[in-house]
């Protein structure tokens, strides 16, 4: 027996010996067969690259090889610290990011043509778009409306009578001198993606363009410290600030505080007229650091909870996804619906996503076993949202704390508000500004926001005041196999103005689309909608039903002393009972509501005169209204329209 274990001990370390000697001959035969095939893939791409530029690499062999090319950046800034794994130096080198002259280690040689600032959509695609690093992003940012403006310059141009219609291909690097194109150039045209970043430094409110970096460019604490002290005594540690998918709200600021000013109501602030004098050491108050002064009002509910930006707004709806848009919202994809769910949605698993679904999920850590939710418009993945057990959750990507997302109440999904949009209940308020006059003055001379270059000429914004209110209600129509569908949506001044220059005087009264981002958990009462003047477009005012001789009738008395050469309160959309079919909003397909509409609206806001919204009767007409209407009794007097 013991001879037999002996003998067997004898036959296992003879096969390990064998083992191990087979796969060193293994590996020897491989390194021999290898290192001439790489070695001959290393002359070829030297001659290739020589034969291409006339420079001849083989004489540079002493410096690193990095993704393939010999790079001497390297040896200087290999002490280079604070910049995240993905765009290390060891990994992809200086070069790939600031260009200049790879093959050398002469400083001044090296720096010839070197970009201080890549990123920038002028250098795009030799930096980030570069072949092996994000070439796929640079059609798609073309084409995005971050980019374009499309919409912006569609419509100024419309307004301004150089175009017959808001809705066309009209990107804002198109744009010549033109009044609407001076107007654009002096006021709008610097929050656009190609706008140049200039100096170094975080990304700030008084950012505007810089192609990747508007929204990659993160600065650690020590990297701008750093920065700091390197612009007093020109020395530093190299502490390299983050190229990442940290994208957080404060990228978002500089361009979308302006205009609609998405940014500021969506934390909760709303705009003023008063000067930073009048507020300073004041609370509630917020200074801005292009001077205007906010006050804090109410903020979203969904920044109260701690969610950003790029929580619901994903990376083919902000960069785009390669289709050329002409309005913002034809760009957007993310709706209300697809987290708040009645109905069971359609979902991907991880190993289904697209590339850069997956690849943004995999950095971000949201690697689910569950379903990922996708978006209804054109079934991209929500990336942070998934479907598990009949329920929806979202994970924050500020915090990492998951958080279930509830469907909407049955009011919402009941009968009688079946054609509303969910923000025209939700959003607790807008920012409107009333009394705009815009004056074009040839004397004066002012910034050219896309030439970056003072020109001759200046036009002059006057606003005559700032509110936080409810918004107006109106109708969007869209067309599907040749079915007209119409929502109710919410609307906000966007052109009550007067554009005055040298050749002639042009009055509009235009209303924009809303997105004011202020969406709260309680929604609009029946009567902020239904007995509300400002609601239904008429402006703020006194709106009573009355009676007499058993007839009912509204009556509408305007708060305004101000009438607009138009004949109507330089806070209206329509006339009491009237109606605007075209050019009473910035896009085609927007109008206030009809006469035969408003009339259905005051129907029921007759009944609210007498009943509480929370009574059975109300509730039964939010089922069947009609049906409620049939059931009436001689003391319900409902309204005589020729009275």
């Amino acid at each position: 027996m013991k001879n037999s274990y002996l003998r067997n001990k004898s036959f296992a370390t003879i096969f390990i010996l064998v083992f191990i000697a087979v796969g060193i001959l293994l590996f020897i035969v491989n390194w021999l067969i290898n290192i001439p095939i790489q070695k001959k893939q290393e002359r070829e791409r030297i001659e290739l690259v020589k034969k291409l530029t006339g420079i001849d690499e083989s004489s540079f062999n002493y410096l690193p090889l990095i993704l393939g090319k010999r790079e001497g950046c390297i040896v200087c800034h290999s002490s280079v610290t604070g910049i995240e794994t993905s765009h290390s130096p060891e990994k992809i080198g200086c070069y790939s990011c600031h260009l200049g002259n790879r093959l050398t280690i002469n400083k001044t040689e090296a720096h010839k043509g070197m970009l201080l600032i890549p990123g920038n959509y002028s250098n795009a695609t030799a930096t980030c778009g570069s072949i092996g690093c994000h070439p796929q992003m640079i059609p798609r940012i073309q084409n995005s409306i971050m980019n374009t403006m499309n919409g912006v310059v569609g419509v100024d141009k419309w307004v301004f009578g150089e175009s017959t219609t808001p809705t066309f291909r009209s990107p804002i690097d198109s744009i010549s001198y033109s009044p609407a194109d001076f107007h654009l150039r002096n006021l709008c045209a610097s929050c656009h993606l190609a706008n140049e970043k200039t100096s170094r430094g975080p990304v700030n409110e008084l950012s505007r363009g810089g192609g990747c970096l508007a929204c990659h460019l993160n600065y650690s604490p020590s990297a701008l410290n750093e920065l700091r002290n390197y612009l007093i005594s020109k020395k530093g540690n190299f502490i390299h600030p983050q190229i990442s998918l940290k994208v957080t709200d404060d990228h978002c600021f500089g361009c979308h505080s302006r205009s609609g000013r998405i940014s500021l109501s969506y934390e909760g602030w709303h705009e003023t007229l008063y000067k930073p004098e009048d507020v300073k050491g004041k609370p509630g108050f917020r200074i801005l650091d292009d001077g205007r002064v906010v006050t804090k009002i109410q903020p979203d509910i969904h920044a109260e909870k701690g969610m950003l930006c790029t929580d619901c707004h994903t990376s083919y709806e902000i960069m785009g996804d390669g289709t050329y848009y002409l309005h913002k919202e034809n760009q957007v994809k993310v709706q209300c619906a697809d987290c708040h769910l009645v109905q069971t949605p359609a979902t991907t698993q991880y190993n289904s996503l697209d590339f850069e679904s997956n690849k943004i999920a995999s950095i971000k850590g949201f690697i689910f076993s569950n379903n990922y939710l996708l978006v209804k418009r054109n079934q991209f993945p929500l990336i942070n949202c998934y479907w598990q057990n009949g329920n929806a959750y979202l994970v924050k990507q500020s915090s990492g704390q998951t958080a279930e997302m509830k469907p909407p109440f049955k009011v919402c999904t009941g009968k009688a508000h079946q054609d509303l949009s969910c923000m025209t209940c939700h959003s607790g308020w807008s920012p409107q500004c009333i009394g705009c006059h815009t004056e074009y003055d040839k004397n004066s001379s002012m910034y050219d926001l896309l030439s970056n270059k003072e020109i001759k000429g200046e036009w002059h914004e006057y606003p005559e005041d700032f509110l936080a209110e409810p918004a107006v209600l109106g109708i969007r129509e869209t067309e599907s196999s040749g079915v007209v569908n119409k929502t109710v949506e919410e609307f906000i001044p966007g052109m009550i103005l007067t554009i005055k220059n040298n050749i002639v005087s042009k009055f509009k009264r235009l209303y924009a689309p809303s997105f004011s981002h202020t969406i709260r958990k309680e929604f609009r009462t029946c009567v902020s909608c239904h007995n509300n003047p400002l609601a239904l477009g008429y402006g703020r005012g006194k709106l009573e039903y009355k009676i007499s001789d058993n007839k009912g009738r509204w009556v509408f008395t305007s708060a305004s002393d101000k009438i607009l050469s138009d004949g109507l309160p330089e806070d209206a959309w329509i006339g009491f009972l009237k109606e605007r079919r075209t050019g009473a909003a910035t896009r085609t397909n927007l109008r206030p509501f009809s006469v035969i509409e408003q009339k259905r609206i005051l129907l029921a806001g007759v009944c609210l005169t007498c009943h509480n919204p929370e009574s059975a009767v109300i509730q039964e007409s939010l089922i069947d209204f009609n049906s409620v209407l049939a059931k009436r009794t001689k003391s319900c007097i409902m309204p005589d329209w020729k009275f």
